[in-house]
């Protein structure tokens, strides 16, 4: 785990120099977090309103029901605007830096910022989802967060062997042609061990909150937004498993290739 902040720092002070480009990437990073937040908000929303309908006036359900789509609209939106205007601050940020980069070198550097800013924008949504459920149980919490800990140094050691084998293919490619599944096989299959990892992790914290579910621990609305938020947390962790084996073949990369599966 600490494998990967140091590589990402490192990552992030190349790519970006000046302070205020950084400042902007990090607050474009805290607006997704604030996403993520809201999307959990939406869901004890909705979870609330199907568990306790009968308890609503039909007035003021109605008014609940619009307000709870037009919640899930402006997060959509905003999820929509935080995605695109980064390509311009990448723009911006690699004008200003003023250097004179070969047409690999720029595509080089812009397929590394785009995993790194994903990264840590997945990395911003897993602390917000921790925080989230350290509020409806701090039991689950505790243990979610001792589980994403060996999740995450599991990954970290993928990660290191993944960034060692790209340099090494990287190395070949400029003396022989690598066959594509060589070059493409290793990642996706990395990339894939690490969401796996994420996946058991998941049915671990499924399998505690099951129990505590029955033993009347836990509501059940919020055992509903827990097991939702265990399912977002996973998509987060096996995506970010995804873009840090990218951003090993970007850092290692020192042909224009497609990368595309």
């Amino acid at each position: 785990m600490l494998f990967i902040a140091k590589e990402m720092i490192a990552g992030f002070r190349h790519l970006f120099p000046r302070g205020r480009f950084r400042f902007v990437l990090l607050f474009l990073s805290l607006i997704a977090a604030t996403i993520s937040v809201s999307e959990l908000l939406v869901m004890k929303f909705f979870a609330t309103l199907v568990l306790h309908e009968g308890d609503f006036d039909r007035t003021v359900l109605g008014w609940v029901v619009v307000g709870f789509f037009i919640f899930f609209i402006v997060t959509r939106i905003s999820q929509f605007y935080q995605r695109n205007y980064r390509v311009k601050a990448f723009a911006r940020s690699f004008r200003a830096a003023k250097k004179e980069k070969s047409t690999k070198e720029e595509n080089r550097e812009w397929a590394m910022a785009f995993e790194l800013t994903n990264i840590l924008s997945l990395g911003t949504q897993l602390v917000a989802i921790i925080f989230f459920f350290l509020i409806l149980n701090p039991l689950i919490a505790l243990i979610n967060t001792l589980i994403l800990l060996v999740i995450l140094q599991v990954i970290g050691g993928i990660f290191r062997k993944q960034i060692a084998i790209q340099a090494e293919i990287a190395a070949i490619g400029g003396k022989k042609k690598v066959k594509p599944d060589k070059r493409y096989g290793v990642r996706i299959k990395a990339a894939e061990t690490g969401a796996l990892v994420s996946g058991a992790g998941m049915l671990v914290l499924l399998a505690l909150l099951l129990f505590l579910s029955i033993e009347g621990e836990i509501t059940p609305a919020n055992t509903l937004v827990i097991f939702l938020g265990a399912r977002l947390q996973n998509s987060v962790i096996s995506n970010a498993s995804r873009s840090l084996m990218r951003y090993a073949k970007s850092n290692s990369r020192t042909s224009d290739d497609d990368d595309t599966e």
